[in-house]
């Protein structure tokens, strides 16, 4: 006797339809909870619980966001300018969270296997982002500039990240200043995505503007805040060589 299935060979329209409408809900949500979390950490105290509590909130926000992104990336050719856009944000973001993991490079940590696969993958990543940029520049300008402005900004931090795990870095401070940097620009990419896919919300603004506005607003502030860091440190350095010279002649 022959057996005959009774599941359907096809799915149902309208299930499909719901499951990406509560998709749809989830990331809403997710994109929703990135955004402020991330704003709490970056106003709170640093090194708080706040921040921490924040934080890390803020990265399994993005984990979410960025799952969802890729989906509706896939399945939704209009929508493909998110792809690059989720993957760089997490990755800032992901690493950003790992660095504080392996703070100890400059005495010989090893970077964990989750930190070289995610820069070896980062690194295909980009390359992969680079040559679809070339592919696509005869027929979607915008999407071919998306994919050279993330891919570029992946193939910076791959050699970072590289650098720091096969020569170590000089500076013993390095871990704050990419956690910094990462976990900025990953909340740079949220608020970029934001106003892309809510472009309909600033119809006065070219949709090339709405993707450089934030981190051209943001790149300042991130690169005064990590120099201002550096110079407190090279501040503390310098007093405590001065306390040693003093205390040799004092001796």
């Amino acid at each position: 006797m022959a057996f005959t299935s009774t599941l359907p060979l096809t799915l149902n329209p309208t299930i499909i339809m719901s499951v990406l409408n509560i998709l749809k809900i989830i990331h809403i949500l997710a994109g929703t909870i990135t955004l402020i979390s991330g704003t709490v950490s970056m106003l709170a105290a640093k090194g708080k619980s706040v921040h921490r509590l924040s934080g890390q909130i803020f990265f399994w926000a993005m984990a979410v966001t960025t799952a969802l992104g890729l989906n509706a990336g896939i399945f939704k050719p209009e929508l493909r300018i998110f792809i690059p856009i989720a993957i760089i944000s997490f990755y800032q973001a992901a690493t950003g969270y790992r660095i504080l993991f392996i703070k100890t490079l400059h005495k010989n940590q090893q970077p964990k296997l989750v930190d070289w696969l995610l820069t070896i993958g980062m690194l295909l990543t980009s390359l992969v982002f680079v040559v679809l940029g070339i592919i696509n520049l005869g027929s979607d300008l915008f999407f071919s500039i998306v994919l050279f402005a993330f891919s570029s900004i992946g193939l910076y931090c791959c050699g970072v990240d590289l650098y720091n795990y096969i020569k170590k870095p000089s500076n013993k401070f390095y871990w704050l200043f990419i956690h910094i940097f990462r976990m900025s620009h990953g909340f740079i990419a949220a608020i970029t995505a934001f106003l892309v896919n809510n472009s309909k919300l600033f119809p006065f603004l070219p949709q090339v503007l709405l993707l450089i506005l934030p981190i051209a607003l943001g790149q300042p502030i991130i690169s005064y805040t990590i120099w201002n860091y550096n110079r407190k440190a090279n501040r503390t350095k310098v007093l405590a060589d001065r306390a040693k010279i003093d205390a040799s002649f004092v001796a």
